[in-house]
């Protein structure tokens, strides 16, 4: 499947991502605004962000920074596009970010890195997702990447993050059409503060900093 994007970029194989809202609220993850019409960009391998606005109103504005990734902030909303189309595959939002979060895994360890930082997302797909080839979507911790205090990228940015959560706090790592999600990825990181990215495989994606 292709990818585009509307605010952000990336994602898996197949769909595209889109935007969200600057300033907005976190949304109740059983009732997540509609989506706004997106713009398309490249190919699934290799989404960037375009410099189209969809619907500013709802996504707010626009930002990329130096590394080509959409600027946002907890709560912010953004989507997931069937390939060159304006169908919504789903919404999600980052709805929290803590660092040095508690596991409440039996088989938890202590961090590799430094520092275990969990992020919370709400997630909510649509019935148009089963139109995709893949048919789901992740946000597993594969699908990251995070920069230092000194904005240097993390070489492992999962580390033991991987087995921080109980399987009933942990955000499944695949999700089909018409579902209602939320839950925890978990990165391990070197520093108290930087930068996390959602490229879900891409070479850019949305980032927030924590």
């Amino acid at each position: 499947m292709r990818t585009s994007l509307l605010l952000p970029l990336a994602v898996v194989a197949g769909m595209t991502l889109t935007g969200c809202s600057a300033g907005q609220a976190a949304p109740d993850p059983d009732h997540l605004p509609e989506t706004a019409p997106v713009a398309t960009a490249t190919p699934s391998a290799t989404p960037t962000p375009t410099d189209d606005l969809a619907d500013d109103a709802t996504y707010g504005e626009r930002i990329i920074n130096d590394r080509g990734n959409l600027v946002k902030e907890v709560g912010q909303l953004a989507g997931i596009t069937l390939g060159d189309s304006d169908v919504t595959a789903a919404q999600f939002a980052v709805t929290d970010i803590v660092v040095d979060i508690d596991c409440t895994s039996e088989y938890a360890d202590s961090a590799e890195n430094g520092h275990l930082v969990g992020i919370h997302l709400n997630i909510e797909t649509t019935p148009e997702l089963a139109q995709d080839e893949i048919g789901t979507v992740s946000f597993s911790e594969w699908g990251w990447q995070a920069f230092d205090a000194d904005d240097k990228r993390v070489n492992d940015p999962m580390g033991t993050g991987l087995w921080c959560m109980d399987a009933s706090d942990q955000l499944p790592s695949d999700i089909g059409p018409a579902q209602s999600v939320s839950g925890w990825i978990v990165l391990d990181l070197p520093t108290d503060h930087g930068a996390v990215v959602l490229t879900m495989g891409a070479s850019n994606g949305w980032e927030w900093a924590y």
